[in-house]
């Protein structure tokens, strides 16, 4: 009976148990890695994708994720509709496979689509899916996105990797859906994006198409209206980041330049309303490394490292300057200044600055203050060959 009654108890367990009956064999699903956004003349909306090609990914001549040999492996497609998920969905109809977007790590968007038709309706549907992630990249394109799908970059397999792996590198603002949408929904400020472009290979052995960092797409809520880039970007960087490494050339007299790499900022920023005035205490904190020095410069002198600091100190308050400059000539708020008014006066907001942001700008008052500490200078203090280089 103990037996009968075990056998009873087993045959009942093995009804719980759930089986495979609804299993996806991954021979029939296709992993997106990236998806791009371009709006076509007649205002439709072109949607391309990039997937991998699992019979060509095995034994790439060339060793590591390069694409020295053999045919590449993956493959471009795109289709259009009046929406994303229309385009979506026909494109779904000429694949043998099932779309899978849960690992997509890069959404791109061209830059005709972003100033004319605006993002908004990317957020509509990209969080409507289980399978989307916020933590993807968001990425402008200078041009087509497509045309970046189609670069051809040599450190990397897929090109969707080569952009991934600059928008989360420490060159740049790390900027995500997520952090895109909450810009986008919150008082204060406007958005910014990662703006890449194509590189033609100069003079190479093999030509090549490269994945550039060009700077920072402005929005005005959801529509760009402008890019920041050069000494601007690095401005808007040491407003809004910290430990992002960023190089700057500095020209001590017509013949002496020193190029240092800034690896750590701090910064502070302070919104004061007094009488009436709109002002902002800015305070940035910065340390640097030397990497070169065009002419002999003694580093093991006190006072030659102070000079440099202290032209350091003036490059930052340059750059900050002309982001700031470039945000009122497009009329943005890129650093998100309003946040702080926001936060130290939320009556006056609400009241005074909330419909007109960031008109307020124009007539405010900026207080930069840029304190830089060179912490390094190498494993050298001057040339190596200062005896015969000293003037």
């Amino acid at each position: 009976m103990a037996a009968f009654g075990r056998l009873i108890l087993t045959g009942a367990l093995l009804l719980l148990l759930t089986g495979c009956w609804d299993r996806t064999e991954i021979n029939d699903l296709a992993f997106i890695l990236s998806t791009a956004i371009d709006l076509e003349k007649d205002g439709s909306i072109r949607y391309s994708v990039m997937v991998p090609l699992p019979g060509s990914m095995g034994g790439a001549s060339g060793g590591g994720g390069g694409t020295a040999g053999g045919d590449k492996s993956y493959y471009v497609d795109s289709e259009i509709g009046s929406t994303f998920r229309e385009a979506q969905s026909k494109l779904q109809k000429r694949m043998a496979r099932r779309m899978v977007l849960a690992h997509r790590r890069t959404v791109l968007v061209g830059e005709a689509a972003a100033r004319e038709k605006g993002v908004l309706d990317i957020f509509d549907a990209t969080p409507r899916s289980p399978e989307s992630r916020m933590t993807t990249y968001f990425i402008i394109t200078k041009g087509k996105a497509y045309e970046m799908l189609q670069t051809t970059p040599q450190f990397e397999r897929f090109p969707s990797e080569a952009i991934r792996e600059l928008a989360k590198s420490k060159m740049v603002i790390d900027m995500n859906l997520k952090d895109f949408a909450l810009a986008l929904s919150m008082p204060g400020g406007d958005p910014i994006a990662i703006h890449m472009g194509v590189k033609e290979s100069e003079k190479g052995l093999k030509d090549s198409r490269e994945v550039e960092v060009l700077g920072y797409s402005q929005f005005k809520r959801d529509k760009l209206v402008g890019t920041i880039e050069g000494r601007a970007a690095a401005g808007l960087t040491w407003l809004r980041a910290g430990s992002i490494n960023i190089f700057a050339v500095l020209q001590m007299d017509r013949d002496q330049a020193i190029n240092v790499r800034v690896f750590d900022t701090a910064s502070t920023i302070k919104a004061r309303l007094e009488n009436g005035q709109l002002s902002f205490d800015i305070k940035v904190n910065t340390k640097a490394k030397v990497v070169e020095s065009t002419r002999y410069y003694d580093f093991s002198q006190t006072d030659k490292i102070n000079q440099v600091e202290k032209r350091l100190s003036a490059y930052i308050q340059e750059s900050i300057q002309e982001t700031l400059k470039r945000m009122l000539e497009k009329n943005t708020d890129s650093a998100q200044l309003g946040q702080y008014v926001w936060h130290a006066y939320p009556r006056e907001w609400n009241e005074k600055y909330a419909k007109s942001w960031p008109q307020a700008l124009k007539t405010a008052e900026f207080h930069i203050d840029v304190n830089s500490n060179l912490t390094e200078t190498g494993l050298i203090y001057d040339n190596i060959t200062k005896s015969e280089m000293k003037p």
